[in-house]
């Protein structure tokens, strides 16, 4: 990132090492604090807006002045796992796991003297980097590690739970595995292997949005997916619009609101998203991945409101970057190309 070296995951490994050798604990009384909270806060701002750069030099600054809080290290890799998702790129996962492993050592160490209050916000830390551990195996590594980090974060999770349960922030975590273990449960869930907790995941998840510290945000915005799930087309783009609104540079919160615009049939107004995010999109189009999802979006829109001529013209601009597409791009995304194709054809 801009401003800063690259530091290779031996040297983070070696730094973590000395950090535990040389750094005391973290006073439970001190811990998450409302100036930590604030911080957090703000940096998660940063996120939301795109600017990934000056979160990752905040969260930098932070671990520069508080070696020994696991949450810098962490939060600094959740600002790179968010980077990733936003450009559908594997950037940087040695840093990536480096950082995560580097705030499960220093919890462990936390855990050993801290009070029980203490010890629920470590746990809380060790299941979310289980769950960015998670998500990163489900866009670029195996779904069944994926499958078991799940089921690691929830672990932690419930155990955050018996150190302290007045820490409501622990359900923005298990409220997120709640849902999305019985949505994609299938089969699983049928033969009773699973129960359903859908609502029990939505419960959790109102309660952390109204009631935690630090997670009342993520946990609003994990309901916006929640809704598209669930095809409650009305809430997730009501939504999606607030966090547009209080957002504006970022791009995270204009997928879902013109997705849930496309899927309650307001093509016109789906439209009128996509091409924000095409807008932005082109200046700097990555692997164009998310260009041509745009791209088949707005050009399936225009068939469904029956004008064939501005399908044709958005499926065209397509030709306009094709040459430029990498191989793994054309393979994941050779459907949707395909079907821009046979729009240009016609």
């Amino acid at each position: 990132m801009a401003g800063m070296k690259k530091v290779p995951a031996l040297f983070l490994s070696v730094t973590a090492l000395c950090f535990l050798i040389t750094v005391g604990t973290v006073r439970p009384e001190s811990y998450m604090d409302s100036a930590r909270i604030n911080f957090f806060t703000e940096a998660q701002e940063y996120i939301f807006n795109d600017r990934y750069e000056a979160a990752d030099s905040a969260y930098a600054a932070h671990v520069e002045r508080q070696p020994e809080d696991p949450a810098g290290y962490l939060f600094r890799a959740a600002g790179l796992m968010a980077e990733m998702s936003d450009r559908e790129e594997n950037l940087r996962p040695d840093r990536f796991h480096a950082l995560l492993n580097i705030s499960d050592s220093l919890t462990l160490l936390i855990l050993d003297t801290c009070d029980n209050r203490t010890a629920a916000w470590m746990c809380l830390l060790r299941g979310h980097a289980q769950a960015y551990r998670s998500l990163w195996e489900s866009r670029f590594g195996s779904f069944l590690s994926a499958v078991k980090r799940g089921f690691a974060a929830n672990g932690e999770y419930e155990t955050g739970l018996k150190h302290d349960s007045t820490l409501i922030d622990l359900y923005a975590g298990i409220g997120s595995y709640h849902y999305w273990k019985s949505a994609k449960a299938g089969l699983l869930r049928l033969v009773g292997v699973f129960k359903n907790e859908k609502d029990k995941g939505i419960r959790e998840l109102r309660n952390a949005a109204a009631n935690s510290l630090l997670h009342r945000e993520l946990a609003r915005s994990a309901l916006i997916w929640i809704w598209l799930d669930k095809q409650e087309y009305d809430s997730a783009a009501a939504l999606a619009s607030e966090f547009v609104q209080k957002y504006p540079e970022g791009k995270t919160f204009l997928w879902p609101k013109a997705q849930a615009l496309f899927r309650r049939q307001e093509y016109r107004r789906a439209c009128e998203a996509y091409q924000e995010l095409r807008t932005r999109l082109v200046e700097a189009p990555g692997n164009f991945y998310n260009l041509i999802e745009v791209d088949y979006y707005i050009t399936q829109a225009y068939n469904w409101m029956g004008q064939p001529e501005e399908a044709r013209k958005a499926a065209g601009r397509l030709m306009e970057y094709y040459r430029e597409i990498p191989d793994r791009t054309l393979k994941r995304q050779r459907s949707e190309i395909n079907f821009l194709k046979r729009m240009i054809a016609r």
